[in-house]
């Protein structure tokens, strides 16, 4: 009777014990999954994540490289944590103890892209240039800014204008499968963001079509600024003059206007000889009055502000020297007195 009594308990509690041991086992086993580091010796793996990948690709992946263990606690530790939408593409790099939290962590700061500096006073060909070199595959000539009907500069600038001089000045981080739209978007928001409120708060004229004209002169002016003066208050006193050339019927006769008809490619040769500054072109301001018909490269914040800013003086003619220096002339005797003591 008493072993009939034990058989009966038994069999009662049997199945309570087998899913309280399964339970136990699914969280030890979890446990390991979410806080045993797996270790990466040296040097380490690097793996590539680019954008738009799903967190299933993503956990593939790095169960497949031997990141994680388990892609689908990968998954599970990142939705728990409400981190699952927070997976940032880039490059990274895994060295040494490896836990999912601080792969979660690592992973929601994002990894690196590809890092480009674009100095002030690069012409639009320098940076297509310096893209392709970095894999990234852009035809910037081709494209105008109606070409990217979301952004702001067409509230300020013409939607027939080409890029050059809108492609702002900085370091930015691309990604390799980004497209020619994404990486150009990129640049034309940060000369939004950074450039275009000085363009703003500039005093213009009520007509759009006389605000459009005078806002995109200030930046042909401020690309010409950018290539013929280093210092920031020669600046505006070059700004001043051109502007006094420009309303006074006389050509700008500027060296950089001419060299950018020859720029073909990163580097460009700013410098031009007496033969060049004859070559038949809209650009060429020796020969053309006014200003060329578009920027001739993307200036800096300094060149755009003190084409924003001229300051009037009684000089008509200018050089830059070796130094950096800008020399000043009242008159053409002076001016060219000035090129034999200061370039010859």
């Amino acid at each position: 009777m008493a072993e009939e009594q034990l058989l009966r308990r038994l069999v009662k509690f049997y199945p309570w014990f087998v899913i309280i041991l399964v339970v136990v086992i699914i969280f030890i086993y979890s446990c390991f999954q979410f806080f045993v580091p797996i270790y990466i010796p040296s040097p380490g793996k690097e793996i590539y994540i680019p954008t738009k990948t799903s967190l299933r690709e993503i956990g593939n992946i790095l169960e497949k490289e031997n990141i994680i263990n388990s892609a689908y606690y990968f998954r599970v530790y990142l939705e728990l944590t409400n981190q699952a939408h927070k997976i940032k593409p880039g490059l990274y790099k895994f060295d040494g103890a490896i836990d999912i939290s601080k792969l979660a962590q690592m992973m929601t700061k994002g990894g690196k892209g590809i890092t480009i500096t674009i100095p002030e006073g690069l012409a639009m060909i320098e940076i297509q240039d310096i893209l392709k070199k970095n894999g990234l595959n852009v035809d910037l000539l081709k494209l105008t800014l109606a070409d990217f009907s979301n952004s702001e500069l067409l509230k300020y600038f013409s939607g027939e204008s080409n890029l050059e001089g809108f492609l702002a000045p900085d370091t930015y981080e691309f990604f390799s499968e980004e497209s020619e739209q994404e990486i150009v978007k990129k640049l034309l928001k940060n000369f939004s963001k950074k450039l275009l409120p000085e363009f703003i708060g500039y005093s213009i004229p009520k007509s759009n079509q006389a605000r459009t004209e005078q806002l995109y002169n200030k930046l042909i002016l401020a690309s010409i600024l950018e290539r013929e003066v280093k210092k920031f208050d020669d600046m505006k006193i070059v700004a001043g003059i051109l502007e006094k050339r420009i309303k006074n019927g006389k050509r700008l006769e500027v060296d950089a206007t001419v060299a950018y008809i020859k720029c073909k490619s990163f580097p460009c040769e700013w410098n031009v000889t007496s033969n060049e500054v004859r070559t038949n072109s809209s650009y060429n301001t020796y020969l053309n009055n006014g200003y060329p018909p578009a920027p001739i490269n993307n200036p800096g914040l300094n060149s755009i502000k003190a084409a924003l800013n001229p300051l009037e003086s009684s000089f008509w003619y200018y050089l830059t020297n070796s130094d950096s220096e800008t020399i000043f002339s009242k008159t053409f005797s002076e001016h060219r007195t000035n090129i034999r003591k200061h370039l010859r």
